[in-house]
Order: C-alpha cells, then sequence, then structure tokens
C-alpha cells in the first residue's frame, strides 16, 4: 500500500500541543504565584487562559501526539495491501481517505477508550466516573454516522469539481475507533464500525463494485495529488 501524510501539519500541530500544554500549566503556576500577593482579580484571569490552554494543549495532544496517532493506526490496519491502495491522511478536504481500484474509502477516526454503543440510531458511552480524572481534552463521541456521511458528502463535492464524470466513482466509507481499549457494541449500524485491528479484515469481506476505468482511476489519482501539492506547499 501506498502512503501520503502531510508530517508538515503533524509536526505543526504537534509542537502547538506541547506549547499550549505548557503554557497552561506555567499560567496556571503563575495564578497560584499571583494569589498570594492579593492580586485577586488577575490570579482569577490566569487561573482562566491558564485552564483554556491546558484543555486546548489536551485536546491537540490527543489527536497529534497521543498513540496511536490515527494516521499510523490506519498504516497498520491496512499493512498488506497492494500499491493499487493509497491512503493519505491530512492531506484532502476530509483527513484520511483510501483511494482503492474500485472507488474512494473516507475512514472517520474515533478515539474513544471504554464502552461505546450503537443501539436503536443513536450512539453513546455510559457514564464513569473515570473521565472525569483522564478525559480532558478528549474529543466527545458525538454522531460518528452523521460525521461520516457529512465528510462523503464534502469529497462528493470536491471530486465534482476537479474530476469528470465524477459522479461514477463510488465513495464510500468506514467508522474506525483507534484506542485498543475500546469496547463495541453496534447493533445493526446505519454505516460500518469497527476497530482497527479489525480493519483489515473486514475490507476484504466487503463487496466490491466493478474496478474503475484506468483513466477514471488516473483522473482521480492525479486530482487528489495535486490537492495534496497545495496543501503541502502551504
Amino acid at each position: 500500500m501506498r502512503l501520503t501524510t502531510n508530517d508538515k501539519l503533524v509536526a505543526r500541530q504537534s509542537k502547538i500541543a506541547r506549547y499550549a500544554t505548557f503554557g497552561g500549566l506555567a499560567t496556571l503556576l503563575g495564578s497560584l504565584v499571583v494569589s498570594f500577593g492579593n492580586n485577586i482579580v488577575l490570579a482569577y484571569v490566569a487561573l482562566a487562559v491558564g485552564f483554556f490552554l491546558a484543555v486546548v494543549g489536551s485536546s491537540l495532544a490527543n489527536k497529534w501526539i497521543k498513540e496511536p496517532r490515527a494516521d499510523k493506526a490506519l498504516e497498520k490496519a491496512l499493512k498488506g495491501f497492494d500499491n493499487k491502495h493509497h491512503l493519505l491522511n491530512y492531506l484532502l478536504p476530509v483527513e484520511h481517505v483510501l483511494i482503492t481500484p474500485t472507488g474512494l474509502l473516507v475512514f472517520k477516526i474515533k478515539r474513544q477508550d471504554g464502552v461505546v454503543k450503537y443501539e436503536n440510531g443513536k450512539w453513546h458511552r455510559p457514564w464513569r466516573i473515570g473521565r472525569i480524572f483522564g478525559g480532558m481534552g478528549q474529543e466527545p463521541l458525538g454522531n460518528p454516522t452523521q460525521e461520516l456521511e457529512m465528510e462523503i458528502a464534502v469529497m462528493r463535492k470536491f471530486l465534482a469539481d476537479k474530476v469528470e464524470s465524477a459522479a461514477m466513482i463510488p465513495i464510500d466509507g468506514m467508522i474506525v475507533f483507534t484506542d485498543p481499549r475500546v469496547q463495541l457494541s453496534i447493533d445493526d449500524p446505519a454505516v460500518p464500525a469497527v476497530q482497527a485491528d479489525d480493519l483489515k479484515e473486514t475490507l476484504r469481506k466487503s463487496k466490491r463494485g466493478a474496478p474503475l476505468s484506468p483513466k477514471m482511476l488516473d483522473s482521480l489519482e492525479k486530482a487528489l495529488a495535486a490537492e495534496a501539492d497545495a496543501k503541502t506547499a502551504k
């Protein structure tokens, strides 16, 4: 499998995460010091700024630093596919796209651990006290199905402006949970949802349409490569 990742973006976001985290901790410490000088207003301002920076830093760190990082988890999960498959990370209007001989696959990454359920058309996580202490900066579960459908729509719109006969290119998607501690309980999902370790086997068993024509596949590759080049040039 071919792999292209926007390493410049990863490095930049990782650096911002570290700066925000350390800056937040330093500001929180500063608020404590200032409070001893009876400057309560300044102490509260520093406390608010420090907390904000710490949350932002933690959120960015969860995405760009904490292992397994999404692109690395996908790379590991898809190892063994041939070079007709090309995974692009952080280079297109959506973050993770796999070019296959039969079309595109959009991966919506979720990083939650613990129990995650999909029942009666709704996603939810049972509440547990551990989230109070270890959940700062962790993104909410949200509605992965709706988020994936929106990303697929974004890619359809993007291709419509870039590739001739774009409507003929199938675009499917999967929700992928990358934290190995996640426990999925999925009941009749509207779109496939799997753990990263099960991704390759699920893809191999899934039904695929007819291969794209060489001309259409070449046009698709060139359009996505041009967008990727524009992203990395920034």
